[in-house]
């Protein structure tokens, strides 16, 4: 664990001044809030901090991606059967107004820019197949290579996102996973949409 932590502060303290976007991705065990090394439990939030703007001043203002390719629980997501209609209510939108008396000074939270993409809600298993890897990675890669370049960022996560909850698990040793369901999610503190191109 402490050679990970190392690295990831390493890479923090790194000048990004000629990069657009920053992109870790982790491959592992994990539960809740937690990766594994090999010989401890790391805490995500632990990791991600080391980039906020507070920290990592030369990654203020750009994107700053993280996929987390890991069990977050250990419960079974179940199939369920979508109704047809879907009840709506409009609802009228409220106008809440700020109002200041100072002059305008453009800042960002510290926290800002951040993007969070899990292989599965939080509580839940993360299915992977021993010979083509993980459901999660292998729909993110496929629908990156076909829409990398012309839609927006969330957009494909969300693409990925039905992907993956049409899986089922269909060949386990646990009998108790067959049939089984999974759903990735996204939490997004974006300040801006995200096209990749080439530069």
């Amino acid at each position: 664990a402490a050679e990970v932590l190392e690295k990831i502060h390493q890479v923090a303290t790194s000048d990004h001044s000629d990069v657009d976007c920053f992109l870790c991705v982790f491959l592992s065990h994990g539960e809740n809030n937690h990766i594994f090394a090999y010989d401890a439990k790391l805490e995500i939030q632990e990791m991600t901090a080391l980039f906020r703007g507070d920290k990592c001043s030369s990654l203020v203002g750009k994107p700053k991606i993280f996929v987390i390719q890991a069990c977050r629980g250990d419960k079974h997501d179940e199939p369920v059967k979508p109704r047809d209609e879907v009840d709506t209510l409009e609802k009228k939108a409220m106008v809440n107004e700020l109002v200041t008396d100072a002059g305008a000074v453009y800042t960002l939270p510290a926290g800002a820019d951040f993007i969070m993409c899990y292989s599965v809600a939080e509580g839940f298993y993360s299915h992977r197949e021993t010979v083509n890897g993980s459901w999660y990675i292998q729909d993110l890669c496929n629908l990156l290579k076909e829409y990398g370049s012309k839609l927006e960022f969330t957009e494909i996560l969300t693409l990925v996102n039905r992907k993956v909850s049409q899986r089922s698990v269909e060949n386990c040793l646990d009998a108790n996973a067959l049939g089984k369901k999974q759903v990735p999610c996204f939490a997004s503190m974006l300040t801006k949409k995200l096209y990749f191109s080439q530069r």
